[in-house]
């Protein structure tokens, strides 16, 4: 099955290791090839060399280069997501967070099935408050690719911080370690699950 590369930044949210802190900033992985929606031209433009610059331009975080570059490819090949995603990635990472919507709408829109633009969706819900719907949003990624690794780490994030649900917590950090290689892949989210692991053993020793 082909699958059109174009660089996808994906952000996820990073915490300070303390309980009650507040997240410090973006962390940015990049992720290769958007899912192509169905329909003829979907694998049209293997061999347009726009790709390539649009997805130098996100990664290098020029804007006035990737976003001409990006609506330029969703206009061009509106059965792929990709373009789509991160137009929805450049909007939100400048805090434009109701573009970044209905940018990462439209390419569920072409790609239900989109794990990341699903991710990407669930930040951008979290930071306008829309909480439960963040979550929904971070489930529906794990439904389309359970070993999705930033939806996990993301739902933790928002299980942990903003909805009180640690054990759910917990165990979302676990899964994302697992996937990524375990505790020495990401020493930061391995210090949250030790302290969360403590915080369990200390109500479950005080019953």
């Amino acid at each position: 099955m082909w699958s059109n590369c174009v660089a996808e930044q994906v952000a996820g949210p990073v915490r300070s290791p303390l309980r009650n802190a507040a997240p410090l900033a973006m962390g940015w992985l990049l992720v290769a090839c958007a899912t192509p929606g169905p329909g003829p031209d979907a694998g049209a433009g293997l061999d347009d060399r726009r790709f390539d610059r649009a997805a130098a331009a996100v990664e290098a975080g020029v804007e006035s280069e990737s976003l001409p570059l990006l609506r330029d490819l969703a206009a061009d090949y509106p059965a792929l997501a990709g373009p789509e995603v991160n137009l929805g990635i450049v909007h939100a990472a400048a805090g434009r967070d109701a573009e970044a919507e209905a940018h990462f709408r439209r390419a569920l829109g072409v790609a239900p099935g989109h794990a990341a633009a699903w991710s990407e969706l669930g930040i951008v819900l979290r930071r306008q408050g829309r909480l439960a719907e963040a979550d929904e949003a971070y489930l529906r990624a794990l439904a389309a690719d359970p070993d999705y690794p930033l939806a996990w780490r993301n739902r933790g994030v928002l299980l942990d911080l903003y909805l009180g649900r640690s054990d759910d917590a917990l165990e979302c950090y676990q899964r994302y370690l697992k996937l990524v290689g375990g505790r020495d892949a990401d020493p930061l989210v391995a210090r949250w699950v030790a302290e969360l692991e403590l915080r369990s053993g200390s109500r479950v020793a005080g019953r």
